[in-house]
């Protein structure tokens, strides 16, 4: 362990701050660290280079070889000095003092450490789990038994959950805890891994209750997590295009239409630019996405889009005609069908 410049001014401020005597803090080298008397920090102390000699107290009563009155006690952590604090003044009058310092800055420089510990922890498992998100290679023995020290069993195959949302909230971060594997992506999206049985389903249904989380997406169980997790994020933007009113969509309900997107696009959705650029807010685009999603159902389509049905048979005659496809006609309509999931 060893004594950082930044905890170290941290002692010498707030201890000053308590006693009205100068304190000096140095390092394992008897180098200043930190001084109320700002122009001798970087220079030697000789009265700390005695104690690291000696490893004991050393007060110096009358002013010697530069060295000013006061009490220079080692910060001896785990059978290891790592530094020395000095106090200057007559040591019986600053002795009592020393002791405090000294237990204090102990304290801070063990809390400190423990600080570090928990921050190079986290920063590990973030590594670990980040590198689950984007390895396609199959895990190795090393792999698995980070895994297993996070308590994830990589030997089984893993489902990727995406959530997205206002997913930044306190309460929210509380929540997520309770799932333990999941990597934060950004403030708005993050992913779940889910290996053990059956447990999918349960963990969906404690997401959708909560009201920071405006979609998930859910991958089939793969050998390699990052399988899923491309999976779960085709199903969020297929199902976004055909299904906007829903919240939850599954690669395994939307495999066939996430497999004509790879297609050869050509300028089949080039027809929909019309819609896009015609109307207020994109109403015509969006008319064609409920009448989809509700099979072509005239009266669910006007009840959800709040409208006449007069009003929606306008809307679908302009479509044909910015189009040239008739949303009442099967193949037609399918073809728009393919050309909202190529839309860009």
């Amino acid at each position: 362990m060893k004594l950082s410049k930044q905890i170290a001014e941290k002692i010498t401020k707030e201890m000053m701050n308590i006693i009205p005597y100068n304190i000096n803090l140095m390092n394992e080298k008897g180098i200043i660290f930190a001084s109320g008397d700002k122009k001798r920090i970087g220079t030697l102390h000789k009265g700390a280079a005695k104690v690291l000699v000696s490893q004991k107290i050393y007060e110096v009563f009358i002013e010697e070889e530069s060295m000013k009155p006061g009490v220079n006690e080692p910060i001896i952590i785990n059978d290891e000095i790592i530094g020395v604090i000095g106090i200057t003044g007559h040591p019986d009058e600053v002795r009592p003092f020393s002791k405090l310092v000294g237990a204090t800055a102990k304290l801070l420089i063990e809390q400190e450490s423990l600080n570090k510990k928990t921050q190079n922890d986290r920063m590990r498992c973030e590594n670990f789990y980040n590198e689950l998100l984007l390895r396609k290679t199959y895990y190795d023995d090393e792999f698995l038994q980070q895994g297993k020290f996070y308590g994830i069993d990589l030997t089984q195959k893993c489902q990727a959950i995406v959530i997205k949302g206002y997913l930044n909230t306190k309460a929210f971060k509380v929540f997520i805890e309770r799932f333990r594997h999941f990597s934060t992506i950004n403030p708005n999206k993050m992913v779940l891994f889910i290996t053990e049985q059956n447990n999918v389903s349960e963990v969906v249904n404690a997401l959708i209750k909560r009201m920071e989380i405006e979609k998930i997406a859910i991958g089939d169980k793969e050998e390699l997590a990052a399988v899923s997790l491309e999976q779960a994020d085709n199903a969020w933007e297929v199902g976004n295009k055909i299904k906007p009113s829903k919240k939850v969509y599954y690669y395994d309900e939307l495999k066939l239409f996430i497999h004509l997107t790879s297609f050869e696009r050509n300028n089949l959705d080039s027809s929909l630019s019309g819609l896009v650029n015609s109307g207020n807010n994109q109403e015509l685009f969006h008319t064609l996405q409920v009448f989809i999603e509700e099979n072509g159902d005239i009266h669910n389509t006007t009840q959800k889009l709040n409208i006449h049905r007069n009003t929606l048979n306008y809307r679908l005659e302009k479509i044909t005609d910015l189009t040239g496809k008739n949303p009442k006609v099967f193949l037609d309509l399918f073809e728009l069908f393919c050309s909202i999931i190529w839309y860009k």
